[in-house]
């Protein structure tokens, strides 16, 4: 199983110029389903240099964002960081809020492509007999999901600031809201699929589930950027999360 989402092609790199339903004890009922995602641009037919022009001025603008905000990055200083000119920022964005719709766009896709990888990366493992140690199962699960997105100081101070800059931009609010639901509809598809593989159940909705795993998630993560240099890659503790899966997932019917 390989679901495919987001912006074709819309990738990290270098600078140049059939799921299974998931059993709950709750009236509740979820299906899994492979949601698409619409793009603010669609970059199909870009070249690939010109991909890696945007993914660049993405990766400029996360850093600026994280040092001096959205409200105070310029796109002279986020065109210096990618080492490009304005020309070229102008012909791949029409602004900054622009530039920001394309930065959850473009990482949004990254990360439930990671969490995809991951599952199905574990799926003989979700699939065996049960574990003898259910949270160090967990654990193992958590911390290798966790590694693969090796994000940096910056990058979570990043994402702070456009969630925060969205809920106070009216214009940006809509599609912010809009590509939120997505990523909520695709983690509750791929989770549905691990909890499926594992033969597990979870005890609330599986919607409640997804929401209390990604607040604990940006908490755990804002904590492991505290104190730290903005380059530095954070190490996210696992354990809450795993904590918190341990009590509402239900393995008792694995063989």
């Amino acid at each position: 199983m390989k679901i495919l989402i987001g912006c074709p092609g819309r990738q990290r790199s270098a600078r140049t110029d059939t799921a299974q339903p998931v059993r709950q004890h709750h009236s509740h009922t979820s299906t899994a389903t492979t949601p698409t995602m619409k793009c603010s641009m669609n970059t199909d037919n870009l070249s690939a240099r010109r991909r890696q022009t945007r993914s660049t001025l993405v990766e400029a603008g996360m850093s600026v964002f994280a040092h001096k905000g959205i409200d105070g990055a310029s796109i002279e200083e986020i065109c210096e960081a990618a080492g490009f000119t304005r020309g070229a920022f102008y012909s791949n964005f029409s602004s900054r809020d622009d530039l920001v719709l394309a930065t959850i766009e473009q990482r949004t896709s990254r990360d439930l492509d990671m969490l995809d990888a991951a599952i199905e990366r574990w799926r003989d493992r979700l699939n065996s007999s049960r574990p003898e140690n259910i949270e160090g199962f967990l654990t193992e699960f958590i911390d290798d999901t966790f590694s693969q997105k090796r994000s940096t100081a910056a990058e979570v101070i990043a994402e702070q600031e456009i969630q925060l800059y969205c809920l106070r931009t009216p214009e940006l609010y809509p599609r912010y809201a809009e590509l939120s639901s997505f990523q909520v509809q695709r983690i509750q598809s791929l989770i549905e699929n691990a909890i499926g593989f594992a033969k597990a159940a979870s005890t609330i909705p599986l919607k409640d589930l997804i929401e209390a795993l990604t607040a604990i998630h940006t908490q755990s993560s804002l904590r492991a950027a505290a104190g730290k240099d903005l380059h530095e890659v954070v190490e996210i503790d696992s354990t809450q999360m795993v904590r918190i899966l341990n009590r509402l997932l239900d393995f008792s019917q694995k063989p």
